[in-house]
């Protein structure tokens, strides 16, 4: 049995993460002495079971695609530039040889099969890190069609040779004066050679980056006509071996078993989730949760790993939570030729700091993945250090890795929501290793671009009517993925079609935290209130839209259940000494100007100003705790304080900004009339939502109308992407709201957005809205009388 550490030091992980940001632009190849060779890789598929996930040396786009069968990998789907990147061996920017080669067949045994197989090499994207590369990475592509035709770097430029259904194929590149030759071979099973082709003049630079093997070389996202030779087959590799002085060895790179971990603390319960990739049914089936005593490590828990979802969720009562305690997880990769190896996942459960003077929430949301993985923006967040991670909701997108969705049949769909929700764990993995974090599931977490879930309901007719689109199994994946090391929900009572219940309370460094869904039960607009009048049941453009039409009985926001929970939580001030609501998106209508037409909407039932009644509810709740708001989706940041019968007279939110922006939105009330502006340029001050409640903007960045296009950090960072956190100052009962831009340096003075810090002191904010209501000093109060 041998013993395979998946693990980076914190040290580590900022060192390299820094060392990122620097090496901004390509390095010319150099002229160096050439580094000693790496150890050569072989692939073990061979010893390998059934399964779809290929072990940890490989990264497969997409997923669901591919799988080990019968001691090999195969293409499942005959569809355009299906490949899997080695992620352990790198093409390294120093002089040096590559000699590759790998065994190849069509899955069926067809005489002259379509499509294409072969290798891609130097695959780099934009950002230069290997894995962006994985995503958007473009290399020199060279192999075989089936019908034996081969070539070095065009698939048109291929030249015809016998190919049978077992051949292996082998890669050599070689320096050749300034540049390189490139040489591909295939030879039959008895090793007679049939077939070479040769590129010579190929430039040092397209040598540089990850290697791949590829089945049908063609774009994916393009029309099947564009992709030459159509693809229609499916192939089988073995045997992948990689040498060569050019080629470096990164043997932490590898993803897996153990993928990422999260985890809460609260109440002395630990939940904690281990993320698993697809297994199979020979491989083990159980994660053992492990903590430090002195020199050994010890078992405390062992749990299955859910069938569908691949988590291991570990609940562990009775924590210590006054220091520290170092865990790992452990899993045992077992292979049918009888080794087996350990591997583990490194962690600290950090103690509860109740004694800490100022709590640190980050509040994250809406990452397209466009920078995946946001390894400067990672960093940042890092050197913020903050004692909490809430990510608010759009954890992905549908574009997120590429390949669009998948939605039939179910089991296909849940690994390909699998693979998308496997890259926002493998950009956040090395921070929830060591802090606790929540994760609130928005509407493209489930494949919908506006998610009114009307209690777990299905979709009958319309999006806007309301529902789910996807299967409840399906849905029970992504809530159990991402909300299983969650706090003990309130209700547990599964809600309509069985769907998961997640919505609760987390209490941590003495800040009570409330978690709400407010997606899955809201009501769907569509067949409720007045016909908008456009194709959308969701967008109003009549300027003349009454919003007291739209405030009609018998819809919801949180639903009767989870308003009693809020209502419970707003007076339990037990262990708390400041209040704080998350949830996916903030209680008012924000945005006037949508989509890069610039849409002017008079009114958008997607925001949670409506419904108006249910709204004033929840917020008059929230304001009998004192309780500040913690949000995303808005892809504007900003900070707002709620109006109910006036101005001023509610809780503080704040909308974070996004990771990645996609889809932009602009606050721009002077093209917003019913706003009732101050003037032409203001965007801070007193307002009317066009649901028509009152609203304080307190700090607000748009986004350019015209960011700058080529550099995609620079396009994030026009469009408003960026870091926020909320510091929550228990002593001095203040709140304080930092919001940085994406490409801003988190450590330097006046980098902050225009506007921010924002600071909310808690007795003044709510002066006018406490009438009648307990002290804003309560929590303070409470927490002396537990101390003492």
């Amino acid at each position: 049995m041998t013993k395979r550490r998946t693990r980076l030091t914190r040290r580590r992980f900022i060192a390299s993460s820094a060392s990122l940001a620097a090496s901004s632009l390509f390095t010319p190849l150099t002229r160096a002495r050439a580094a000693p060779p790496a150890a050569a890789f072989r692939s073990r598929w061979d010893a390998c079971p059934d399964r779809v996930w290929l072990g940890p040396d490989y990264w497969a786009n997409p997923l669901q695609d591919w799988q080990i069968s019968n001691g090999r990998i195969q293409c499942t789907n005959p569809a355009a530039d299906r490949n899997v990147h080695l992620l352990t061996r790198q093409l390294a920017d120093r002089p040096g040889t590559l000699d590759m080669s790998v065994r190849i067949g069509p899955v069926r045994d067809e005489s002259a099969p379509t499509g294409s197989v072969g290798f891609r090499i130097g695959a780099q994207g934009p950002l230069l890190d290997y894995r962006n590369s994985l995503i958007f990475g473009r290399g020199l592509d060279a192999g075989v069609g089936g019908d034996g035709s081969m070539f070095v770097g065009d698939v048109r430029s291929a030249k015809p040779v016998a190919i049978g259904n077992d051949a292996e194929l082998r890669l050599t590149a070689e320096p050749d004066g300034d540049n390189y030759r490139v040489t591909l071979t295939a030879r039959s099973a008895s090793g007679a050679v049939l077939g070479t082709v040769q590129k010579d003049d190929v430039r040092p630079g397209q040598l540089v980056g990850n290697l791949a093997l590829v089945c049908n070389f063609g774009n994916a996202s393009a029309p099947a006509a564009e992709s030459k030779p159509a693809p229609a087959a499916t192939f089988w590799f073995a045997d992948w071996n990689v040498s060569g002085s050019k080629v470096d060895a990164h043997d932490d790179r590898g993803f897996g078993p153990i993928l990422f971990s999260q985890y809460t603390l609260g109440g002395g319960v630990l939940k904690l989730t281990a993320q698993m990739p697809p297994l199979g049914a020979r491989d083990p089936q159980t994660v053992r949760l492990q903590i430090r005593k002195g020199t050994t490590w010890s078992t405390i828990a062992e749990e299955h790993i859910h069938l569908a979802a691949r988590t291991a969720g570990f609940r562990v009562p009775k924590w210590n939570d006054r220091q520290d305690v170092r865990y790992r997880l452990a899993y045992t990769l077992t292979f049918t030729n009888g080794r087996s190896e350990e591997h583990f996942w490194e962690g600290t459960v950090r103690r509860d700091p109740v004694d800490k003077p100022v709590i640190t929430v980050a509040d994250v949301s809406c990452n397209t993945h466009q920078a995946f993985p946001n390894a400067e923006y990672v960093a940042s967040m890092a050197k913020l250090d903050p004692d909490l991670i809430a990510f608010t909701g759009d954890q992905f997108y549908e574009s997120s890795g590429g390949y669009g969705v998948i939605r039939t049949p179910v089991d296909k769909a849940i690994v390909d929501y699998l693979r998308k929700w496997y890259m926002h764990g493998w950009t956040w993995r090395e921070l929830t290793r060591d802090r606790p974090s929540v994760s609130l599931p928005d509407d493209h977490d489930v494949y919908q671009g506006n998610l009114w879930g009307e209690g777990g309901d299905a979709r009958k007719t319309t999006q806007e009517a309301g529902g789910y689109d996807m299967a409840p199994e399906w849905v029970n994946v992504v809530y159990r993925t991402q909300t299983t090391h969650h706090p003990d929900p309130y209700d547990a009572t599964p809600a309509r079609r069985g769907t998961i219940q997640y919505y609760g309370s987390l209490t941590y460094g003495r800040v009570s935290f409330a978690i709400l869904a407010d997606r899955q039960y809201k009501s769907g607009p569509e067949g409720k209130v007045p016909a908008t009048g456009t194709k959308r049941g969701d967008h109003v453009m009549d300027p003349n839209f009454d919003p007291k039409t739209a405030d009609v009985p018998g819809v919801e926001l949180l639903g009767a259940r989870q308003e009693q929970f809020l209502r419970e939580w707003a007076t339990d001030w037990r262990g708390a000494e400041l209040k704080a609501v998350i949830s996916q998106t903030i209680f008012t209508a924000l945005p006037t100007t949508h989509g890069n037409e610039r849409m002017i909407l008079r009114a958008d039932y997607d925001t949670n100003a409506w419904p108006q009644t249910p709204r004033n509810r929840a917020v008059r709740e929230m304001r009998k705790a004192f309780a500040f708001h913690i949000a995303g989706d808005q892809h504007i940041p900003a900070v707002v304080q709620y109006g109910i019968d006036g101005h001023r007279d509610g809780p503080v939110a704040f909308a974070g900004p996004a990771v990645n922006v996609g889809y932009p939105r602009w606050f721009e009330p002077s093209a917003a009339k019913w706003m009732q502006p101050r003037s032409e340029t203001s965007v801070t001050g007193d307002f009317t939502d066009s649901f028509g409640h009152p609203l304080t903007v307190l700090a607000v960045k748009n986004g350019a109308t015209q960011p700058r296009q080529g550099n995609v950090k620079q396009l994030l960072d026009d469009k408003a992407s960026g870091l926020g956190v909320v510091r929550f100052d228990k002593k001095n009962r203040r709140i304080t709201v930092e919001c940085w831009p994406y490409l801003a340096d988190v450590t330097a003075k006046g980098t902050q957005m225009p506007g921010w810090p924002v600071t909310i002191d808690v007795p003044s904010a709510f002066a006018k809205a406490s009438a009648g209501q307990p002290s804003p000093d309560m929590g303070a109060k409470v927490g002396e009388r537990e101390r003492g």
